[in-house]
């Protein structure tokens, strides 16, 4: 047995030896990778937004040579925030800006419907999601009714016995029950609820997150955390005006601050010169001068949906790896004390992976927690030690 162990320490041993020599071979002449903690996810995503602003009045560069990498699509939303405070044009690769998600404007949807009922876009696009059988032919049936009588879908609603709509006693019953949870929402709103509370309530009552709990495909699991984030930019909204004396934080108030951003979304699809925003598997093949990695996190990067073999781990190491030779002349990985997820603020620590990498690759600022880990300047060792923690029951 042990003669088996010590072969297997022998070849982890080599192959690390490897992978330091190929990832760090092209930047042996050139800047250190910096390393940079942040107390937050919140304070991550400007220490990001004001690096690049710093960066591009420093080489003149263009905005479309740097690129910020994360390991999940929820990631996003705070980062688009911070670029879009600052003015700098971005883009998401491969994928949608966090507003124009499907699940994400859903629950807009929704949000917008407890403050103004008669927004006949909204009401159409969540009647019947997630499903409560209010199908194609009803739906023609109130809004043909509603353009007749120059009204909205939502009078109708609140009045079918008034117009000629064709609907069944059962359908109404369904519509009812819509009504009735709607109106629920929009009295909580005239109480002068803040948005936090009324957005948790919409996001419960109304399924959109459960009816995805029980589908553990990544899709679903990419919308939930999608819906998890929307949660936080609202407390986000909520406790930064509290904190300015500002008492504007109603639903009403949130929304006007996602139209700004999706105005901005539309407007930005002409601009020619803009960062890239995506996730690390989006990023495989293509290279800019300036790349930010955020998020290099246990149980964020590697994955705790990808943490439970040795197999998954190495391909989490391939992928830090991918994000890393990206970079063609700057690379910045960041990482935070705390992240808000799933309505609570949790501690965190910095990935498994960056101590893998040689000190005399890195740049850590002041601050760090890694300047205070003795683990920190034997690679090997460390590799060795993620090597057996992934093989442990």
């Amino acid at each position: 047995t042990q003669t088996i162990i010590n072969a297997a320490n022998s070849l982890i041993d080599k192959n690390t030896e490897q992978i330091r020599k190929t990832v760090f071979s092209r930047n042996e002449t050139g800047a250190r990778i910096e390393v940079v903690q942040s107390f937050s996810d919140f304070e991550e995503s400007y220490l990001v937004a004001n690096r690049i602003a710093s960066l591009k009045m420093q080489q003149h560069d263009n905005f479309e040579e740097y690129a910020i990498l994360y390991r999940t699509n929820a990631q996003s939303r705070i980062l688009e925030e911070s670029l879009r405070k600052r003015n700098i044009p971005y883009r998401i690769y491969g994928g949608l800006s966090f507003y124009q998600r499907k699940e994400v404007k859903d629950a807009i949807a929704y949000f917008r419907l407890s403050v103004n009922p008669d927004d006949d876009e909204a009401l159409k696009r969540v009647i019947n999601y997630p499903s409560r059988g209010i199908g194609e032919t009803t739906m023609n049936k109130l809004t043909r009714a509603a353009i007749d009588n120059s009204v909205s879908i939502w009078t109708v609603i609140n009045n079918i016995a008034d117009y000629d709509t064709g609907i069944n006693a059962g359908t109404a019953r369904k519509l009812w029950g819509f009504r009735d949870m709607i109106e629920s929402f929009i009295d909580m709103n005239r109480n002068g609820d803040d948005a936090e509370s009324v957005a948790n309530r919409i996001i419960s009552e109304t399924r959109l997150l459960s009816v995805l709990l029980t589908d553990r495909t990544p899709e679903s699991i990419s919308k939930q955390e999608n819906l998890g984030e929307l949660l936080n930019g609202v407390k986000e909204f909520v406790s930064s005006k509290i904190e300015e004396g500002n008492e504007n934080i109603r639903l009403t108030d949130f929304l006007g601050e996602v139209s700004l951003a999706t105005d901005q979304d539309i407007q930005d699809g002409d601009t020619t010169e803009r960062v890239t925003l995506m996730t690390v598997h989006a990023a495989k093949g293509l290279e800019f001068s300036n790349v930010f990695i955020v998020g290099v996190e246990e149980e964020l990067f590697p994955s705790i949906m990808s943490s439970s073999t040795l197999g998954e781990i190495e391909e989490e190491r391939r992928l830090l790896y991918v994000a890393i030779t990206r970079a063609k002349r700057f690379c910045m990985m960041s990482y935070a004390s705390s992240r808000f997820k799933n309505g609570q603020t949790k501690t965190c620590s910095p990935s498994r992976f960056i101590r893998d990498i040689d000190p005399q690759y890195l740049a850590l600022t002041n601050g760090t927690d890694l300047g205070r880990h003795t683990t920190m300047v034997n690679p090997i060792a460390n590799y060795r030690e993620s090597y057996h923690s992934a093989m442990r029951p």
